[in-house]
C-alpha cells in the first residue's frame, strides 16, 4: 500500500510541477531519490506519536514520513499557498487521515508540543532550534536533513549525525543539544 501511495505522490508532484513549479525535480527517478532520502532515518524516529515538519514544501520529508508512519499525527507546516494547496490535495488523494496541513509559519501556529520535529534545508540549525523549542515535548527529538556544510552550523550544539552521500541527518534530543 505504501509503495502505491509513493507512486501516486510522484505522479501528482510531476503533474503539479508542470504548472506550479513546486520543486526542481522533473523525473520520477529524481523524486524517488528524494523519497528514499526522506525515509532513510525512519528507524530512528518511528516511535513518535506526534510530529511537526517545518517548511514541508512539496512534501519532503513530512508528507513522505506521514505516509510511512500512519499511526503518527503529523502537522505539515507550509506557509506558501501553492505548496500548502498541493499538500492539502495530497492529503485528500492519499487519504492521509493522520495529517493536518498548517498554512502559516510554525511560530504563528497553535500546534501543541510534539514528540518529533523534522525539517529539511529550511534555515540554519540554531534558528530552527529557537523556533522549534516551544513546540517540542521535553523528551522529544529534532531531526534535521542537512547538507555537507552541517558541521559549521553545529558549533556549540550536542547532536548525533548519520551521514549518507551528501546528506547529513542531524538528531537533537530534548534539551540536551545545548552545551
Amino acid at each position: 500500500m505504501e509503495n502505491e501511495k509513493f507512486e501516486i505522490f510522484t505522479k501528482e508532484l510531476l503533474k503539479w510541477n508542470k504548472i506550479h513549479k513546486l520543486t526542481n525535480y522533473t523525473s520520477p527517478e529524481e523524486i524517488e531519490e528524494q523519497i528514499k532520502d526522506s525515509l532513510y532515518p525512519l528507524e530512528k524516529i518511528k516511535e513518535a506519536k506526534t510530529a511537526i515538519d517545518i517548511g514541508t514544501g512539496a512534501g519532503f520529508p513530512g508528507a513522505i514520513l506521514a505516509i510511512a508512519m500512519p499511526d503518527t499525527k503529523w502537522y505539515l507546516v507550509e506557509p506558501l499557498k501553492k505548496r500548502y494547496s498541493f499538500l492539502n490535495y495530497l492529503k485528500t488523494v492519499l487519504g492521509l487521515k493522520n495529517v493536518t496541513v498548517v498554512p502559516k509559519r510554525l511560530e504563528n501556529s497553535d500546534i501543541p508540543p510534539v514528540d518529533l520535529i523534522t525539517s529539511r534545508a529550511v534555515m540554519p540549525t540554531k534558528e530552527i532550534i529557537k523556533i522549534a523549542k516551544p513546540f517540542l515535548k521535553k523528551d522529544g527529538k529534532i531531526l534535521l536533513y542537512k547538507g555537507s556544510n552541517v558541521l559549521d552550523e553545529l558549533t556549540g550544539i550536542n547532536a548525533s549525525i548519520i551521514s549518507k552521500n551528501n546528506r547529513n541527518y542531524v538528531f537533537l534530543k530534548g534539551d540536551e543539544w545545548e552545551n
